[in-house]
């Protein structure tokens, strides 16, 4: 049997110690490794459930969402069109007579006088002047109960279109107010002018 000296029993043992640490080391890193994997695969897992929630939380939603802003008489395209077609017409004829109050409207804005005759009775206007120098005539189409007469070189200027002479006193007193000192009441039948003891 071989003899072994005790340096090469010592360096045997070192051996035997440092191969030991190595399998340990190795086994460590195995381990490490494997907890490492396991790791990764129950974080991906969870990453993967939560993905899964979240989407079929969207789907739901959508869903939920969907049925929400749907109305449930759904009609169809041919009833659809229908409708349409009636609110078309509608808007239409709505149109039409917009354009007819229209034509109306601008007719008696061309012809305010003739507008303030109600129909052949007797109506009442204070008139506030009488001017050598001034012409409203570019203004007055554009004025409601305003009458303007050109008699004898002057410009007449009257206001209102009173149903009754007490009417006519009235605002003629707030026109003197106002400071149209000379203010007085005129009365008009069929757009002429009357004297007022004919308009009784």
């Amino acid at each position: 049997m071989p003899y072994l000296s005790e340096e090469e029993l010592l360096e045997l043992q070192t051996q035997i110690e440092d191969a030991q640490e190595q399998k340990r080391v190795n086994d460590f890193a195995h381990t490490k490794a494997l907890r490492d994997e396991k790791e990764k695969a129950d974080k991906f897992k969870i990453a993967t459930i939560i993905l899964g929630v979240v989407a079929l939380l969207g789907v739901a939603g959508t869903i939920y969402f969907m049925n929400f802003n749907t109305p449930s008489d759904m009609i169809s395209k041919k009833e659809y069109k229908s409708r349409v077609a009636v609110l078309e017409k509608k808007i239409e004829e709505q149109t039409q007579n917009i354009n007819e109050l229209n034509t109306a409207l601008e007719s008696k804005s061309n012809n305010p006088t003739s507008s303030g005759s109600l129909n052949d009775q007797v109506v009442y206007a204070v008139q506030i002047g009488a001017f050598e120098d001034k012409d409203l005539s570019l203004y007055s189409d554009k004025f409601v109960n305003f009458r303007e007469i050109k008699s004898g070189g002057f410009n007449k200027y009257a206001l209102g279109n009173f149903e009754t002479l007490e009417e006519a006193k009235r605002f003629r007193r707030e026109m003197v107010k106002l400071g149209f000192k000379n203010a007085f009441i005129a009365s008009y039948q069929n757009d002429q002018r009357i004297k007022i003891e004919e308009a009784w």
